[in-house]
């Protein structure tokens, strides 16, 4: 019988973008989050990329404005309270209005991030690329750019981005989360791993950090350590059916049967349609002896879309 097993990988992007597929022997699936994760994400993301960041007013201490630099002021701040709620395209609008007023490199930037933030992401590298040319030094406008060239998948332009960003600022998780996922796309998988370890580093709660760590340390056949991480992503998510099947598959690999079978039996009984844990359980099952059991697991696994469960009942079943 193929060794070859399912299981999932997940990229967990700041944004929520949409999960890649990758295939190689095995085959990645897209993951999604929670509501619960997604506030959490949010939150993160609004703290650690900057919205917050850029100065509370746009001019600096003095002791008159003008009626017009007021108005501007006064947007700005509007759009900076909306921008912090959620609220980024009511940030947007603002943040607008403040710039017809007064062209303010503050005012690109948190502009910038509420583009990013709704996805608008040509509009934010325009914003970026504003803040840049009035200060090309800015550090957050550095790392803003390198996000938004990553989701419009310009990842080389994204990566010097990014590198640029790193050099100067070595503790954000998020610019190595990141790093570490165009390091996989290009299949440089020690690159991707020094990446997640670094987003460890900087956040050792971060989400989907261990689990894309043991994805890595799979892909480098290093399934004791995958192990390990594997262990610790399902302390922070118990109740994940797909870190159960990923533990489970490095397991496996181990020859540890009986445990690789109660983590397949554990993510079967969080979704009882789980169609990839049928068929790996059912190559467990076979490996521990249990042909009809097994047999029955890939009946399952076909009947809910994995066709390659067809070939092991032709091959293993009666």
């Amino acid at each position: 019988m193929s060794s070859t097993f399912t299981f999932t990988f997940r990229i967990g992007f700041l944004l929520l973008m949409p999960g890649l597929l990758f295939t190689s022997s095995i085959h990645a699936q897209q993951v999604g989050t929670n509501t619960n994760q997604q506030k959490e994400l949010q939150q993160q993301r609004s703290n650690a990329m900057g919205l917050d960041s850029a100065a509370t007013t746009i001019f600096p201490p003095r002791k008159a404005l003008t009626e017009t630099e007021k108005e501007a002021q006064r947007l700005y701040m509007e759009g900076s309270k909306k921008g912090k709620a959620g609220d980024y395209l009511g940030s947007i609008e603002d943040l607008t209005q403040s710039l017809t007023l007064v062209e303010n490199g503050n005012t690109f930037m948190k502009r910038g991030f509420g583009y990013l933030f709704s996805s608008q992401y040509p509009l934010a590298l325009q914003d970026f690329n504003d803040v840049l040319r009035i200060s090309p030094s800015n550090r957050e406008a550095i790392f803003g750019r390198g996000v938004a060239r990553f989701e419009m998948e310009d990842y080389a332009e994204s990566e010097v981005d990014l590198k640029q960003y790193l050099d100067l600022v070595n503790i954000n998780a998020m610019a190595f989360n990141y790093m570490a996922a165009i390091c996989f796309m290009r299949q440089d998988f020690q690159c991707a791993l020094k990446n997640y370890s670094d987003v460890i580093r900087c956040d050792s709660l971060y989400l989907d950090a261990y689990t894309n760590r043991a994805m890595i340390r799979h892909y480098l056949r290093d399934y004791k350590g995958a192990l390990e991480d594997y262990d610790v992503a399902v302390i922070q998510n118990p109740t994940d059916k797909k870190i159960y099947n990923n533990r489970a598959a490095a397991r496996m690999l181990l020859k540890d049967y009986t445990a690789a079978l109660e983590d397949f039996n554990r993510a079967i009984e969080l979704d009882p349609l789980y169609a990839d844990a049928y068929n790996n359980r059912g190559r467990v099952r076979y490996y521990l002896g249990d042909v009809e059991g097994a047999c029955s697991d890939w009946q399952k696994a076909l009947t809910f879309g994995i066709e390659a469960s067809r070939e092991l009942i032709i091959q293993n079943c009666k």
